[in-house]
Formats: structure tokens, C-alpha cells, sequence
């Protein structure tokens, strides 16, 4: 099936923006972020939008993002990781779950880099979060990548399974 957009999905700090702009390039393929494109539009941090307009008010700010992308085709997109929680997301598009374990997140993430992710300020938190998500990503999605592994490997089996399937 050809699909007119690959879609990253998975939870937060799980790689999705590194993959995406390596797979983007290695595929010839536009890189869009949704959190980058709110944050440039909103002229605000996610952060900040979370704090000052709350979580419903950012997820409507997802929805209208993802909605305006799917009006293109030929993109690698990096979503946040409650976007497919809370949004939804073409069926025209291949969506590859960038799945890790929440152990690995944690020790890719720096202290100041949790901070800037308002829902990870409590790690219990965060992990029983993790644990809420997990099913719907894997329900979601059509294509998983372990991300466990080195970033040249994964990104090897994902222009892989691109190339096979005749993606884009």
C-alpha cells in the first residue's frame, strides 16, 4: 500500500524527533515536528502552553496541526507523545510505533530535559503513563521499530520496510 505520509509515534523522549529528521533525509522526504510547529505557532513552549491554556487546549492545538499536515503528502512526521491518545491520525499514513522501554527513555533523558516535558515532572507518574499508552500505540500503529538498539540499526530495518513496501 502506498501511504502518503509516514507518522513516528511512541512516548515521550522515546527518539521519535532523531529518527524522524535521519529518516527524512535517508528517504529524500520533508521532516515536520508537531510540538515545533505548535511552538512556532503559538510563539510559546509546549511547556508553557501546558501551564498557561492547560492539556486540552494543546491537544486541540495537535489535532489542528495533524489535520493541516495531512493536507500534504511525502512527510516524516514526529507527533508528541500523547498525540495518538488524543488525536487522530489518516489512514493514508504509515504509522510506525518507536517503541523502548521506559528505563531507556529515562536514561536518554537528561533532568533538564525531563523539566521541559510537563507530564513527566513525577516519574511514578510518568512510568503509569508510559504503561496507559503502550496498548494504544501498538493498536495504532502498522509498523513498530525497536529503539532499544542502536539509532543506525533501527533506522537500517525502518528505510528498509520503506523500500520493500513501496511506501511513499
Amino acid at each position: 500500500m502506498v501511504y502518503d505520509n509516514i507518522v513516528l509515534i511512541g512516548f515521550m523522549g522515546c527518539g521519535k524527533t532523531s529518527v524522524g529528521k535521519i529518516l527524512a533525509r535517508q528517504i529524500n522526504k520533508k521532516f515536520m515536528d508537531v510540538d515545533k510547529i505548535i511552538e512556532v505557532e503559538q510563539k510559546s513552549s509546549v511547556l508553557d502552553i501546558f501551564q498557561n491554556k492547560g492539556e486540552e487546549y494543546f491537544r486541540s492545538l495537535e489535532q489542528k496541526c495533524m489535520d493541516e499536515l495531512m493536507q500534504n503528502t511525502g512527510q516524516v512526521i514526529s507527533t508528541g507523545g500523547g498525540l495518538p491518545i488524543y488525536s487522530s491520525i489518516s489512514e493514508k499514513s504509515l504509522i510506525v510505533y518507536v517503541e523502548t522501554e521506559f528505563d531507556v527513555i529515562l536514561n536518554r533523558l537528561s533532568v533538564k530535559e525531563r523539566d521541559k516535558r510537563p507530564l513527566f515532572y513525577d516519574e511514578a507518574r510518568a512510568k503509569a503513563l508510559f504503561n496507559e499508552r503502550i496498548h494504544t500505540y501498538k493498536e495504532v500503529s502498522n509498523f513498530s521499530i525497536d529503539a532499544t538498539q542502536s539509532i543506525q540499526t533501527y533506522i537500517h530495518v525502518l528505510v528498509d520496510y520503506i523500500l520493500d513496501q513501496r511506501v511513499l
